[in-house]
């Protein structure tokens, strides 16, 4: 009897087909995302003088993370997080939030499943700010006793003022302190902040991140969150750095200082910029030799 070890036999089991095994497909991966963005464009402008805002962009929030998007401001943030909520379309590219596409029937986006905190102010100033929190409590489906069952608290998380003053009276960090309330109010499924620590004291700060690291510990609740100040996103799942309408990287903040042997985000992102910088200007460089016209500066 010949051995199960002969060479041919052995040569038989090498080349023999593996069996078929299904991947799961990459339109079921995106919708399992919170937010999925894929070869993101936009530009403003006319034909012939285009500003080009997002370029080729992609992102991936996971549900049930901190996301946070970082970058100097005229890099495309906004316009980004507008994309997502439905304000503004993209010229090209697809974006999923929250298994749908933004803006279609039966999605919810723009609507109750995402609070949404502008980075302007968009309140009425004629509303009390208990006005202000039953208007878009309405909004998002909830009843005035649940409204006021939240009042005191934020009222007090967010140091603000009697529950009667006018948004009209208040100063501007305490009407985007209203309006992060307002975002915030029905915990919805996705929190979109664009900066809204801007101007807040430390304290209050770190009692800002404190309450958005808490809200999001089931794993049933996303939020994305720009700010200016690189060192508080240590404290996010996942941080997107955005120059010049691209990321130059999407990680953990911890992972991405052992990456690049760096102490500080801050350095992280100094030495991608340069990157970019250099990879831009051989690019300049190639493309001159081929026309023969200068490089761009």
């Amino acid at each position: 009897m010949e051995s199960v070890n002969t060479p041919s036999t052995l040569m038989e089991m090498k080349t023999r087909r593996q069996p078929f095994r299904t991947q799961v497909s990459t339109l079921d991966t995106r919708r399992r995302q919170a937010v999925c963005v894929r070869r993101a464009f936009k530009k403003y402008g006319s034909k012939n003088n285009p500003q080009i805002v997002l370029d080729g962009l992609n992102m991936t929030v996971p549900k049930g993370t901190i996301y946070g998007l970082l970058g100097a401001s005229g890099c495309g943030k906004t316009t980004l997080l507008s994309c997502i909520v439905g304000r503004r379309r993209l010229n090209s590219g697809e974006i999923w939030v929250l298994g749908g596409r933004p803006g279609s029937k039966g999605s919810g986006v723009p609507g109750p499943r995402v609070g949404y905190m502008p980075q302007e102010i968009a309140l009425y100033g004629e509303f009390s700010i208990r006005e202000t929190f039953i208007y878009f409590g309405w909004c998002a489906g909830m009843t005035t006793e649940e409204v006021d069952e939240k009042l005191i608290f934020l009222l007090k998380f967010l140091q603000l003022p009697s529950e009667n003053r006018f948004v009209k009276n208040l100063s501007g960090g305490q009407q985007r302190r209203v309006s992060f309330a307002a975002a915030i109010l029905a915990e919805p499924e996705l929190l979109i902040l664009d900066e809204p620590t801007v101007g807040v004291d430390p304290i209050l700060r770190q009692s800002i991140w404190d309450h958005l690291v808490h809200l999001t510990k089931d794993g049933n609740k996303t939020i994305i969150i720009t700010t200016h100040y690189i060192e508080e996103t240590r404290q996010a799942g996942i941080i997107g750095l955005m120059r010049n309408g691209k990321f130059l990287a999407e990680e953990s903040p911890t992972k991405l200082m052992e990456m690049h042997q760096l102490d500080t985000l801050e350095e992280v992102f100094l030495k991608l910029s340069k990157r970019q910088n250099l990879g831009l200007r051989r690019r300049s460089s190639i493309l001159s030799s081929v026309t023969g016209l200068p490089p761009e500066d």
